[in-house]
């Protein structure tokens, strides 16, 4: 058993390394990762085994506990190449889950008292040992299971949301600092009460009780800061496709009207080939031309420099744009919407339909007014299945910055109009719907 500080402390360095190597596993190692941290792990177990404890109360022991936390996260500076805020952010998460597996341990004990019936695994502020039964297996199964739940339910909790912020931008550092204050002065108190809440078992409990509120206000503080941190990074990438749109609408119209102005001059010189008998020639220009004479016209110029835009890119890749749109009445969605909704969607096609053969490449478009509102449906076959993450397609690209927020941003532009978007994959199709209202103007 591990009985009095002198062992316990190992035993705490161990598990708060562990606490801490939870929320540590999506960060920037350094060179020579594996040695440097072996030989921080072989120094902190040596530091935490020949600490003095030259009195035993309260307060020396929380200088104890908190100068070895603190100890780790010099550790983590050395190890990671990462700003302190970060590693900060997952050593204050790292004790703060070490600390609560501790109370949820103790506070059971003290509830049921298994300790005086089978004898305590671990007794760090015993004085004396107290024997172990032969149920002592159920005393080291219990502690174990203590630690396991509350480390994996930690884990389960932020990290995903750990994952989701890959530029590891991990929140503010006040509110982090201020968690870290939080657990210090809860290690103080739990120290208090270990020292001087005697006799009064309902105190005791209730201090218990506290000290565990504490924890898990500090987890949903970190946990609130990763949530606003991804939320903040969706609209930065809703922001950045929607600007990306109007840029990207500027050069499409441009290359258009350049397209529009060689097309009237190459019909000029059709004409003069007529008259100079170049037969050959004239049939193979006057087909190209024609080709792009019966691209578009849909009763709306935005809606046509898209779509056109997009069906000569189609061309380059063999692809066929299959367009039934109706254009007139699309004056309330302003410009850089439109592209952002249209540009986005035809291109997440025109991707989708790469790796299938020449002649599956065909993606269908049709747009029309009902009333007060405006239908958009794009279809086209896909590979594979489609993951779904809150009903949007979850991106298949490695780098993830600012790709996946293009249906997002559709997403937003359909809502901003009173409308909406929706997705159904099945049987090799894509199926792409959404719905706007002239009722409502979008806003920036």
């Amino acid at each position: 058993m591990i009985n009095g500080l002198h062992s316990y402390k190992l035993l705490f360095m161990v598990q708060l390394l562990v606490g801490e190597a939870v929320f540590l596993y999506h960060l920037e190692r350094k060179q020579n990762f594996r040695l440097r941290a072996m030989l921080c792990a072989a120094a902190l177990l040596a530091v935490a085994a020949l600490f003095p404890i030259p009195w035993e109360n309260a307060w020396y022991v929380s200088f104890l506990f908190l100068s070895l936390f603190l100890l780790t996260l010099l550790a983590l500076l050395f190890c990671f190449d990462e700003p302190f805020g970060n590693l900060l952010f997952c050593a204050v998460a790292g004790y703060t889950v070490q600390h609560l597996a501790y109370l949820v341990y103790t506070i059971f004990n003290d509830i049921t008292q298994f300790s005086a019936i089978f004898g305590s695994f671990v007794q760090p502020y015993a004085v004396e040992s107290t024997a172990l039964s032969d149920w002592a297996w159920l005393s080291i199964v219990i502690y174990a299971d203590a630690y396991f739940m509350i480390y994996y339910g930690a884990f389960d909790l932020l990290d995903a949301k750990l994952k989701a912020n890959h530029n590891l931008r991990l929140g503010r550092n006040s509110i982090v600092g201020l968690s870290g204050l939080l657990i210090a002065a809860d290690v103080i108190f739990n120290m208090v009460t270990n020292y001087y809440t005697v006799g009064n078992r309902v105190s005791l409990l209730l201090e218990r009780s506290y000290n565990i509120l504490v924890c898990a206000l500090i987890l949903a503080l970190l946990n609130n800061q990763l949530s606003q941190r991804e939320l903040k990074d969706e609209l930065a990438g809703v922001r950045y496709v929607v600007e990306q749109g109007k840029r990207q609408y500027e050069l499409a119209k441009k290359s258009v009207d350049l397209i529009n102005i060689k097309y009237h001059d190459l019909r000029h010189h059709s004409k003069q080939l007529a008259l100079q008998e170049y037969g050959e020639e004239l049939t193979e220009l006057n087909r190209t031309l024609d080709q792009y004479a019966a691209l578009v016209k849909t009763g709306s110029e935005v809606l046509d420099v898209i779509l056109t835009e997009k069906t000569l890119a189609c061309r380059e890749q063999d692809t066929q744009l299959m367009c039934m749109a109706d254009g007139r009445g699309l004056e309330f969605v302003k410009t850089h919407h439109l592209y952002a909704l249209l540009g986005n969607a035809i291109d997440n096609a025109m991707e989708a339909v790469q790796t299938r053969s020449i002649d599956e490449r065909v993606i269908s478009f049709s747009l029309k007014r009902q009333g007060k509102f405006v239908h958009i449906h794009i279809e086209n076959p896909c590979a594979g299945t489609v993951t779904l993450r809150e009903g949007l397609p979850v991106t298949t690209k490695g780098d993830q910055d600012y790709h996946g927020f293009g249906m997002l941003s559709m997403k937003t532009v359909a809502e901003q109009y009173g409308g909406g978007l929706s997705v159904q994959a099945g049987d090799g199709i894509f199926c792409l719907d959404i719905v706007l209202s002239a009722s409502t103007g979008g806003s920036e």
